[in-house]
């Protein structure tokens, strides 16, 4: 996770002390990546102390360009070794085309406040200028005071928080989630959930598109526009995933007499951190509200995930702090929120 960066006046940050030279890599191989993830590993444990090292392999696998997306990472270097990192994701679907999202900006701890993330930035700019994007985005840890000074001292525009959370699977109480999916079933016989594993199947594709939809009515910072996939963008992501090394679970809800999918969530992981699972997103599109099927699915995948992936010993979702509705099904579960994530947007 990053900062979301803006405008173009002078900043007050200093200069660099020392040469500082930035590789970008395209496509790299675990291999390029070893010191840009030793630096990331590094940084997390800044806040969550035990911790395990991000493995390089999953940084490169994250990192593959693919139909609708392209990813570069950067490595800034000085005669100590590596002393900064960056990745920058550009996606071609509507909603993201003006934009460059900072997926991570980090600095070695002993070269911060020394101009490094100063010349990582002014090297974003000159990419994300390149691909014609507007504007930069990034998440801040709001503990990190070296990171939320710098963002602010760029100009950019501060947006919504995000709850970071996480839930060890150990806690999941299983007759909760038993009583979540009866209650589904009782309370919603106009509808059924639909399993879509990896790639969707062709005849739910157009459908699945459709209901991703339905997260542009989450609360998102007034910087971000509505984001809309086509069927064919969502297949070539699907398909990217699934070569990169990743699974991914989508359960849907179907609104029988319509033909509709009216909800959906998500739950993915790698075969590269086996240990951790990621809750994506979870909507149901408003007239079909107040009737538990958020809960219904979320339950349903919770012990999903207990029986097929046991390994699974953690699962981490990010909720906008304003959330409210969503976080209190995530708290019921058992999520705690273990750091914040201030949202930046810099317009270059």
């Amino acid at each position: 996770m990053a900062p979301k960066i803006v405008s173009r006046r002078r900043s007050p940050i200093a200069r660099p002390s020392r040469v500082v030279s930035i590789e970008w890599l395209v496509n790299p191989s675990p291999g390029q990546l070893v010191e840009a993830a030793r630096l990331l590993s590094d940084f997390y444990r800044e806040f969550l102390p035990d911790e395990p090292d991000t493995p390089a392999d999953e940084l490169a696998a994250g990192s593959q360009c693919e139909e609708n997306r392209r990813a570069t990472v950067a490595v800034a270097t000085d005669e100590t070794g590596a002393v900064g990192t960056a990745r920058v994701i550009f996606r071609d679907v509507k909603g993201r085309h003006d934009i460059a999202g900072v997926d991570h900006f980090v600095v070695r701890p002993d070269r911060r406040r020394q101009g490094v993330g100063t010349a990582m930035l002014a090297a974003i700019v000159e990419q994300a200028r390149a691909e014609q994007r507007a504007r930069l985005e990034h998440f801040v840890l709001k503990t990190h005071s070296a990171g939320m000074g710098f963002a602010a001292a760029t100009g950019a525009h501060a947006g919504l928080v995000d709850d970071h959370n996480r839930l060890e699977t150990a806690r999941i109480d299983a007759d909760l989630m038993k009583r979540w999916i009866a209650e589904g079933e009782r309370n919603s016989p106009a509808y059924s959930l639909v399993p879509i594993d990896d790639l969707c199947p062709d005849q739910w594709l157009d459908r699945l598109a459709r209901v991703s939809q339905v997260m542009n009515t989450a609360p998102r910072s007034q910087d971000q526009d509505e984001v809309i996939w086509t069927a064919g963008e969502l297949r070539a992501h699907e398909k990217a995933l699934v070569a990169r090394g990743f699974w991914h679970w989508t359960l849907a809800v179907l609104h029988e007499r319509s033909g509709d999918l009216v909800g959906l969530t998500e739950l993915c992981g790698s075969r590269y951190q086996p240990w951790l699972a990621q809750q994506g997103d979870t909507g149901v599109e408003i007239p079909h509200r107040g009737r538990g099927l958020a809960k219904w699915m979320k339950a349903t995948n919770a012990l999903r995930l207990l029986a097929e992936r046991p390994e699974a010993t953690v699962i981490e979702t990010s909720n906008a702090g304003v959330n409210a509705p969503m976080l209190a099904i995530n708290h019921a579960m058992g999520f705690r929120r273990v750091a914040e994530w201030q949202e930046w947007t810099l317009p270059i």
